[in-house]
């Protein structure tokens, strides 16, 4: 949205909000109502959406879940109206975030996969890597946590990328709790160990005292896991002394509510109650019964633990009651996805089979618009799975990235259409080589695309990719503004191995990135392959 377009007063009362945004709520929700009116007047969808979007933020920051919901989703319509699909992506993303806290996953999934599919289609990548570290959450909260640290992986390689990113200390602070946390449920010492080292000399030096809260939450759980008693002591007092009713409970939760199983578990009560009454009271005032209810079932297992069986009959009875409401709130939920819906642009037909929607759904989040190819999201999710397969087998795996050699000289003089072309014609030779056994391939992002060889040799893999190298050479597709050729060409970097249990598919990814570059450096047109298993 321009605002130069508008008059000098609508600036300012925008300018209030941006400046305001997360400091002064009370500004912020004035300047949004006359902001709202005015853009009623004019009929202007960008001023009103704005104005919904901005006011849902600030509800959001306030743990006001029901006035969230409803300035959040007013704004769907009127900003999709302006094709504004940053501000659809990221509505589409707090409300998958609040879905998730009110217990509902699967209409989370749909909010992100509807956010996923609008930054791809977009090319939003600022606002796809956050919705990502959700996912991360989103899995960690189902239990499938490799899942959730692939997700967080690809947050935490485009924050490394962006170092000059808005919020970037608060933001990595986050990705890595949420990796720390992951790693604590698969018993991954080395890993979590990893991740205290980083918090404490990236972060904690840092950030304010309120977000340092739960840094100390996982380091608390991090020390009881490796059986250092004093350390994590020193962790729960300093819980104790900096938890505040100002915390942004949406954000929190989740950490506190793992630090208070770990209190209860090793009947530390005096300070899960401290946390406990804290956490309590914030839950309380979001309206969010799903929270209310988890918080709850802690409670009962501490009474029923210390046998006050009449605390533990009410406190059952009132988890009954917040059940019941849950069920009227999933309805309202339902009733607003419905309405959202309906103003889809892509999604004309929503009363269609559930299955059928999901399937939809699913195969949208994992395919490249452009090229029909599995994209980042599948990538990485299969990558993954592939990895931990040859890790369990002892089997070999193989990760190549190709790009086009002087894309960019292509797209600039031969035109974008002619660029998207060129792309789509090396995606169809690599879709073709996918329907081999034990070959996968996947469009990384621009003109990169990614590989994986499974259970192949060395010289196989050399042998598949240089006669791919060869396919796309005797296609002779002219390209007269290469430096290197007069036809489309393509480098290749490669990292093949049998994996060992310290390393990573990301580890693999970032050597073939590095074989790619050096094969950049030197010529065009080439091949290189790092083999791990050489590497001392």
């Amino acid at each position: 949205m321009d605002v130069r377009n508008y008059s000098r007063d609508v600036q300012i009362l925008i300018s209030e909000i941006q400046n305001n945004r997360g400091k002064d709520p009370t500004t912020v929700l004035s300047a949004c109502d006359k902001l709202l009116a005015y853009g009623k007047g004019i009929k202007d969808d960008a001023l009103v959406g704005y104005a919904f979007f901005s006011k849902g933020e600030t509800y959001y920051l306030l743990n006001d879940a029901t006035n969230f919901y409803a300035q959040m989703i007013s704004c769907m319509g009127p900003m999709e109206h302006v094709k504004e699909w940053g501000y659809v992506a990221m509505a589409n993303n707090m409300l998958g975030i609040v879905s998730l806290n009110r217990g509902n996953a699967p209409f989370a999934l749909d909010y992100f996969i509807k956010a996923i599919s609008i930054c791809q289609d977009y090319s939003l990548p600022d606002i796809e890597w956050m919705i990502h570290m959700n996912l991360g959450s989103l899995y960690l909260n189902i239990e499938e946590y490799q899942k959730s640290i692939s997700h967080t992986e690809l947050a935490y390689r485009h924050l490394m990328d962006n170092p000059s990113e808005d919020g970037y200390l608060e933001n990595m602070t986050a990705i890595l709790l949420g990796m720390g946390r992951a790693y604590l449920k698969l018993d991954r010492e080395d890993k979590y160990l990893e991740i205290e080292k980083k918090l404490k000399n990236e972060s904690l030096p840092y950030l304010h005292e309120m977000d340092k809260i739960v840094i100390y939450c996982l380091f608390a759980r991090i020390h009881q896991a490796v059986n250092e008693e004093e350390a994590r002591d020193y962790w729960i007092d300093m819980v104790n002394k900096h938890t505040s009713t100002s915390m942004p409970i949406m954000d929190v939760f989740d950490d506190f509510y793992d630090y208070l199983k770990m209190l209860l578990s090793i009947e530390k009560y005096d300070d899960f109650f401290k946390s406990y009454e804290v956490l309590d009271e914030l839950t309380k005032h979001t309206s969010i019964k799903n929270l209310e209810r988890k918080l709850l079932t802690l409670k009962i297992r501490y009474y029923r633990r210390v046998g006050q069986i009449e605390e533990y009959k009410i406190a059952s009875v009132l988890f009954f009651e917040l059940s019941e409401f849950m069920e009227r709130e999933n309805r309202l939920m339902v009733s607003n996805m419905i309405v959202m819906r309906n103003s889809y642009m892509e999604l004309t037909q929503i009363n269609r089979k559930v299955e059928e929607e999901n399937t939809f759904l699913q195969k949208r989040s994992e395919t490249d618009p452009l090229t029909g190819m599995y994209n980042r999201l599948k990538l990485n999710e299969y990558s993954e799975e592939a990895f931990e397969n040859a890790l369990i087998n002892r089997a070999t795996i193989a990760v190549e990235i190709l790009d086009i050699d002087f894309f960019k000289q292509f797209n600039d003089n031969y035109g974008h259409q002619a660029g998207d072309d060129c792309i789509k014609r090396i995606a169809d030779k690599l879709m073709g080589m996918a329907t081999q056994p034990g070959i996968f391939t996947a469009r990384y992002g621009g003109d990169e695309f990614v590989i994986i060889y499974e259970g192949f040799t060395e010289e196989q893999v050399l042998e598949k990719a240089n006669a791919l190298r060869k396919s796309i050479y005797d296609e002779n597709w002219e390209h007269k503004f290469s430096l290197s050729d007069d036809r489309v060409t393509i480098s290749q970097g490669i990292c093949f191995g049998v994996p060992k249990r310290d390393a990573s598919m990301f580890a693999y990814l970032q050597c073939a990135d590095k074989m790619l570059y050096e094969v950049k450096q030197q010529s065009r047109n080439n091949i290189k392959l790092c083999n791990t298993s050489d590497n001392k």
